[in-house]
């Protein structure tokens, strides 16, 4: 870790409502001579401790006022929270204020999770219960991460025990976990806010709908209405360059993200991912160890589908993998950033959008989906990435190898985003060929069979994914036959016998997984 990253702590800020930890935080800084400022509560029972401890308004001249709604609200706080020290001008302007460096901000919430989840609970307590300085300070320490450390989560005192016992200070990676953490934390208490104030208030009033370039075609308008839960933000992403987002941009965009979770979520942390999307699907599915080798055996799972299309990666963008991506035209490229060298050679190409969500991979996945139907509206829980191969079913007389199990575990992850009826066929790396949309599932199988030889991909001892049961055994012979040799398949028909003895007689291994992942 270069020096340069790392950053003392000399003074800190402890405003907590939750206060399990505060005596191991505080005797921990104390320890370390930091000074601490706190307030109210969190001050007295500092003091208890037999700790020095300076209250915020002796900081701000200014005592607690409107019933304690106001206390941290003061340019001598926010000012020493903000600074940037790497800038001269800011600097300065703190020493002529005579207003000092916060480099540490210990706070959780008023419990309004807590108060909301009472019976009867008055709107007037609710709101009461809405802090306003906690999440104000959470929002500056997090944004000013390269100089400051925030906590919300008392979990991690102790690993900031650690990074001071190693460094002397905090490194910047620790700061950037404790910072999306933080924005993560703050997301999820707004929106708590939103979903219980929405059942006291009688109007709430409705974010207003963003009109698009265009919908399906050109002839059809398109909005998108942005939702409030703490999902991954897609539909607030603003591009980094290039032109608007068009409703179908959109649309692959979505199932790029969700294509790439089933890849990534539970996976190896070792592992990178990347998908390519073109019209809804996955054409070309990836992972590994490194990012460019990861982008390639994507794309060369369908060169041909990847041209216009849509990309999802897990890892920030090096300049490297940006020059071999910028080999081909892409529509959108998603990620959880860009370095510099990436934005410049990406520059380049006017019309590509580049959307960075640094919470891609750690936000969750919405909870419901809606989709309008002549009449109304039909909402469900959104489908979850399927993680559980290992745990998988052996049916038949052969096992699968490790090379084996590994290929089909991307392989059912992968037919997951797949339209059905889906067919996925991989190695234990990437993507060699997918059948989705079709209406019989050996059509699917012969689509993905098609697909695999138009790009000389070798099938002989690849996995076969299907997002549903195979209703007769033709599905497994037509794989069988274009050298496929282990199936994963969520079971449950009426002939599963019979499948399961023909892939018997042929030598083959099958699982069952026992969920099934239609996607319509």
């Amino acid at each position: 870790m270069s020096a340069q990253h790392i950053r003392s702590i000399k003074t800190a800020l402890i405003s907590l409502s939750d206060k399990s930890g505060l005596e191991t935080l505080a005797t921990m800084l104390s320890e370390a001579g930091v000074r601490m400022l706190s307030t109210g509560n969190t001050a007295k029972k500092i003091r208890e401790l037999g700790l020095d401890v300076t209250d915020v308004a002796d900081v701000t001249g200014v005592a607690e006022m409107l019933d304690g709604r106001v206390k941290t609200l003061h340019p001598n706080i926010h000012g020493g929270i903000l600074a940037d020290r790497q800038k001269e001008s800011h600097l300065r302007q703190l020493n002529d204020l005579n207003i000092h460096a916060i480099d540490l901000v210990a706070v959780n919430l008023y419990p309004f999770e807590k108060t909301a989840a009472k019976e009867d609970v008055s709107e007037t307590a609710l709101i009461e219960n809405i802090d306003i300085g906690g999440p104000t300070m959470i929002r500056a320490a997090a944004k000013n991460h390269g100089d400051v450390v925030v906590l919300t989560d008392p979990q991690d005192y102790t690993r900031l025990g650690q990074e001071l016992q190693e460094h002397q200070g905090t490194t910047l990676s620790f700061r950037r976990y404790l910072a999306l953490k933080a924005f993560a934390r703050t997301a999820q208490y707004d929106q708590h806010i939103v979903e219980n104030l929405n059942l006291k208030l009688s109007q709430v009033e409705q974010p207003a709908a963003k009109e698009l370039r265009y919908g399906e075609n050109p002839h059809q308008k398109a909005w998108v209405l942005h939702s409030d839960d703490a999902s991954v933000p897609l539909a607030q992403a603003v591009p980094l360059q290039g032109k608007a987002l068009s409703y179908n941009n959109l649309l692959d965009a979505d199932a790029a993200v969700f294509s790439l979770r089933c890849l990534t979520d539970g996976a190896p942390a070792n592992k990178k991912g990347t998908v390519v999307i073109k019209h809804g699907s996955p054409c070309g599915a990836a992972w590994g160890d490194t990012s460019q080798a990861v982008w390639q055996d994507a794309l060369s799972g369908d060169p041909q589908s990847a041209f216009g299309g849509i990309v999802a990666t897990g890892f920030e963008v090096d300049g490297d993998t940006a020059a071999l991506m910028a080999e081909i035209f892409l529509e959108v490229i998603v990620a959880p950033g860009f370095s510099q060298e990436a934005k410049d050679i990406f520059a380049r190409k006017k019309n590509l959008r580049l959307l960075e969500i640094p919470t891609l991979l750690s936000a969750p996945l919405p909870e419901k989906q809606t989709r309008s139907v002549l009449g109304g509206v039909l909402k469900q829980n959104h489908d979850v990435p399927f993680t559980g191969l290992p745990n998988a079913q052996v049916v038949t007389e052969r096992q699968p190898t490790p090379e084996e199990w590994a290929a089909l575990d991307l392989a059912f992850r992968l037919c997951t985003p797949v339209r059905s009826n889906a067919i996925t066929f991989t190695n234990a790396t990437k993507l060699l060929g997918a059948g989705g949309g079709q209406t019989s599932r050996v059509d699917a199988v012969e689509l993905a069979v098609k697909k695999s030889l138009q790009h000389d991909h070798i099938l002989e001892g690849a996995a076969m994914g299907s997002d549903a049961f195979f209703p007769f055994p033709d599905g497994v012979e037509a794989a069988y036959a274009a050298g496929i040799r282990a199936v994963a398949q969520p079971g449950g028909s009426k002939k599963d016998n019979e499948v399961i003895a023909r892939a018997n007689e042929l030598g083959m291994t099958m699982v069952f997984t026992g969920e099934r992942h239609f996607r319509h």
